[in-house]
């Protein structure tokens, strides 16, 4: 495959550079903000040498490519631009609208769940990364390393990293989402984990701001008093844009969006931030303890369609990465997604045994074998969702095994694709935790596989359709 030509096709197909405002990309699919949706041609995207699918979702495009997603949207990025919020002032709404670059306006819960994945896309890598050092630790603390070693201390406070400075990271983030300055925005990150800040916190005396009482909350690893914070700056710099005379514009209206954004950061918002965090947290804590099966059950069910849809960034990753933080565990997304991903997987591998087509059985087991490693896009694309009867199947074994988890209250302990490379992020006090995972690796699995074996293939009628 010409990734190159891919790339360019790809974004000739969405309207051009010029129709495209920003792109960005997550494990197998680039996710476009085009000016114009009306402009892209979704059918021939879909028919493109190397593309597994296109569909909108929200307000993105978004191109299926599969796990080489990451070399096409290097080319994609050469041929637009960095996708990167410029840090310069627009000049004025009009001459946004003028431009393109302003969106359209109102709130809908499309717009919503897509601004959210849409500011969560970009930092899972890094969290993904911070995971698997936390367990490739664990892993080497099985074989002799000493916990109280400087080497354990130093790998553990590197993969510690990622999640103690993830409002920076959600920071410049929602910035480039939002339409703000990405840096000054990561300052205000920065302002919440100051060690001035900790030092106060730490203290635990009373604090004010020109009269105005501060109260103390230890941000790191938060995620709601970051997002609400620039969500507020977005409007502060607009407003700074239009206050300040052009002759000092360049230095004035940094300093209001600044010097306006990070106290009340402080005082009002990271405070509101957190309560409506901590409620959350106390949400997934008393599903936790009361009805355990509940949750995995469902995310096993009905992860597929939320992959496939592309919104299981929208709904994932904010609230793990808030049980984490809270309770060091999370039983959110891990268990159901591993029990959901591992059934994809046997419906697909099963799904080779009763196709006739040498093709589609060859699509079957190398997406399936993908699918196994947490990577289940290559497989709903191109054969749990061309033929039906295997995505029904793997809900049916999602819904198992994440049952079989949520019985025996599986958790886990850092975040990572779940599949069986990630396996050591169940491994934590308790030994038996690895085990269930294992246990529920397999259940999903086979449950799958032979729901996939009894259902079958229309093959001929999925190629009719395709037609």
């Amino acid at each position: 495959m010409d990734n190159v030509q891919l790339a360019k096709d790809c974004v000739r197909l969405v309207g051009g550079k010029e129709n495209v405002a920003t792109v960005t990309h997550c494990f197998t699919r680039l996710r476009f903000q085009l000016k114009d949706k009306s402009k892209a041609d979704i059918a021939a995207l879909k028919e493109l040498d190397g593309t597994l699918d296109a569909l909108e979702v929200g307000d993105q495009t978004q191109v299926i490519i599969g796990p080489q997603v990451n070399e096409v949207f290097k080319e994609v990025e050469k041929v637009v631009g960095k996708s990167v919020a410029d840090p310069t002032p627009v000049q004025d709404d009009a001459a946004a609208a003028a431009d393109g670059a302003t969106e359209k306006k109102g709130f809908t819960v499309g717009r919503l769940l897509d601004t959210v994945a849409g500011i969560f896309a970009p930092v899972i890598t890094a969290i993904t990364a911070g995971g698997m050092v936390k367990a490739a630790l664990l892993i080497m603390g099985l074989f002799g390393l000493p916990t109280d070693s400087q080497e354990y201390y130093i790998l553990n406070f590197i993969a510690d990293a990622v999640f103690y400075f993830l409002p920076i990271l959600l920071a410049f983030s929602s910035a480039n989402k939002l339409g703000c300055n990405p840096y000054i925005a990561a300052i205000v990150g920065g302002v919440l984990l100051h060690p001035n800040w900790t030092a106060l916190v730490s203290a635990n005396e009373p604090v004010s701001f020109f009269g105005l009482p501060v109260t103390l909350y230890n941000y790191s690893s938060s995620v709601l008093p970051i997002i609400l914070t620039v969500l507020f700056m977005s409007f502060v710099e607009r407003f700074a844009e239009k206050v300040s005379p052009n002759v000092v514009k360049a230095v004035l209206q940094p300093l209001l969006t600044l010097g306006i954004t990070a106290p009340v950061a402080l005082i009002v918002i990271g405070p509101l931030g957190s309560i409506i965090g901590g409620f959350l947290a106390s949400i997934l804590s008393f599903l936790d303890t009361n009805v355990p099966i509940l949750v995995p059950t469902i995310v096993g069910a009905v992860c597929p369609l939320l992959v496939f849809a592309g919104m299981h960034l929208a709904i994932f990753p904010s609230l793990q990465t808030i049980q984490l933080a809270d309770m060091g565990y999370e039983t959110v997304c891990g268990p159901g997604m591993l029990a959901a991903n591992m059934a994809i997987a046997g419906s697909t591998l099963a799904t080779a045994f009763r196709v006739k087509k040498a093709k589609n059985r060859e699509m079957s087991i190398s997406t399936g074998i993908t699918a196994l490693c947490g990577i289940t896009e290559p497989a709903l694309y191109g054969v749990v969702f061309k033929f039906h009867r295997p995505l029904v199947a793997g809900m049916i074994g999602g819904a198992v095994g994440g049952l079989f988890a949520g019985i025996m209250h599986l958790k886990r302990y850092a975040f990572a694709t779940p599949g069986i490379p990630a396996l050591p992020t169940f491994m934590g006090d308790d030994p038996m935790n690895i085990v269930i995972a294992v246990a529920t690796v397999v259940i999903a699995f086979v449950v799958a596989f032979i729901a996939s074996l009894i259902l079958g293939v229309d093959e001929d009628g999925a190629e009719k359709q395709k037609a």
